[in-house]
C-alpha cells in the first residue's frame, strides 16, 4: 500500500495482507455503546465481572435490613397522625435511613469498581460521566421504607423486602445493559433502564402523597425524588456534569410545584401518585430530549403534549 513517501511495499509471497488501520479504512468498527468509553468484554463474558453480580450482593443486604424494618414496624396502630406515624418510631426512621445509605454507597461502590476495571483495560468513563448509579437505589429503598411504614402488615414482610432488592438489583442491571448496549440492544437496554427509573418514581411519589404530609415536608420530598431521577434519566443525555445537574434542578423544582398543586386536588392516594408520575414523565422526557438535541422537535412536543393531556384526562375522570 501506499506510505505517502513515493515508495510501496508489498506483503511477502504466501501471507495475508495487514488489516487497514487509521481514518478512513473500511474495516470493522467497534460496537456502538450508550455510554461512551465502556468496550466491549466488560460485561458477561468479559474480563470484567458486571456491576449487577456484586449488585445482587448489595440488594440482599438491603433486602435483609427492610425485612428487620418490616418485622419493627408491623403491628396493629399505636399512634395517631399520618400512617407512616402509627407503628414507628425514632429506631425505626434510624434503621431506615442506614438501609437507604447502605443502598446508595452500595450502588455506587459496585459501579467505581467496574468503571476502574474499565480504565485498566482501556476502557475509561468519558468525561461527561457522573457518579449518579446510587440514584434509583437510593429513591427504590425510600419507597420500600416508606411503604412499610405506611401500611405496616403482613404483606409488607414480603413486599418491602422484594420492592427494595429489585429496585437496586434493576438500576444496577440497566446501568450495565447500557454499557454493554449495541445497535441491536439499544433499544431493549433504554427501555428497561426507563421503566425501571418510573416504576421507582411511582412508588416513591405515591406513597408521599398517601401520607398527606405537611406542604413543608412533602413538596421538598416530590423535588428531590424527582431530581434524583432526572439526574439518572439524563445518563443517556451526553451532556456535561454541570448542565446536567442544572436540568435536575429545574425538573426537581417542576416536581415540587406540581405537588404543590396537588394537595388541593382530594383524590386517592395511588391516582395522586400517578398524577406526578404524569408529571416526572413529561419533565424528565422534555429535559432528555432537549440534552440529546440542540432543538426539541414537534414530534417531541406532540408526544408529550398528547401522552400527557390523555393521562390527565383519564385520571381526572377516574379520580
Amino acid at each position: 500500500m501506499g506510505t505517502g513517501s513515493g515508495t510501496e511495499t508489498t506483503a511477502p509471497p504466501g501471507t495475508a495482507p495487514a488489516a487497514p488501520t487509521g481514518i478512513g479504512t473500511t474495516g470493522p468498527l467497534p460496537p456502538v455503546n450508550m455510554r461512551p468509553g465502556v468496550g466491549p468484554g466488560m460485561g458477561p463474558g468479559g474480563g470484567q465481572q458486571p456491576v449487577y453480580g456484586r449488585g445482587i450482593v448489595i440488594s440482599a443486604v438491603v433486602a435483609a435490613l427492610l425485612f428487620g424494618l418490616a418485622i419493627t414496624a408491623n403491628g396493629d396502630p399505636t399512634g395517631s397522625g399520618v400512617p407512616l406515624a402509627q407503628t414507628t418510631n425514632l429506631l425505626y426512621w434510624g434503621l431506615a435511613m442506614i438501609a437507604i445509605a447502605v443502598a446508595g454507597i452500595g450502588a455506587q461502590f459496585a459501579e467505581q469498581t467496574a468503571a476502574l476495571a474499565a480504565a485498566a483495560v482501556g476502557h475509561p468513563r468519558p468525561a461527561t460521566a457522573m457518579a449518579t448509579a446510587w440514584t434509583v437505589p437510593v429513591v427504590a429503598t425510600f419507597a420500600a421504607v416508606m411503604l412499610v411504614a405506611t401500611y405496616h402488615n403482613n404483606t409488607m414482610l414480603l413486599l418491602g423486602p422484594l420492592i427494595a432488592f429489585v429496585g437496586v438489583a434493576g438500576a444496577l442491571l440497566s446501568r450495565d445493559l447500557l454499557d454493554d448496549a449495541g445497535e441491536a440492544t439499544l433499544r431493549t437496554a433504554t427501555t428497561i433502564h426507563t421503566l425501571i427509573i418510573h416504576a421507582a418514581a411511582f412508588l416513591a411519589l405515591s406513597v408521599v402523597y398517601y401520607n398527606k404530609l405537611s406542604l413543608w415536608v412533602a413538596a421538598p420530598l416530590v423535588g428531590l425524588i424527582g431530581g434524583f431521577l432526572i439526574l439518572e434519566a439524563l445518563e443517556r443525555g451526553g451532556i456535561g456534569p454541570q448542565r446536567r445537574s442544572f436540568y435536575a434542578l429545574i425538573g426537581g423544582a417542576v416536581m415540587a410545584e406540581a405537588a404543590l398543586a396537588l394537595n388541593w386536588w382530594p383524590t386517592h392516594s395511588w391516582t395522586g401518585g400517578a398524577v406526578l408520575l404524569v408529571c416526572f414523565y413529561l419533565a424528565a422526557g422534555v429535559l432528555l430530549a432537549r440534552a440529546q438535541r440542540t432543538t426539541l422537535r414537534t414530534r417531541d412536543l406532540i408526544e408529550f403534549g398528547l401522552v400527557g393531556l390523555i393521562a390527565f384526562l383519564v385520571l381526572a375522570a377516574t379520580a
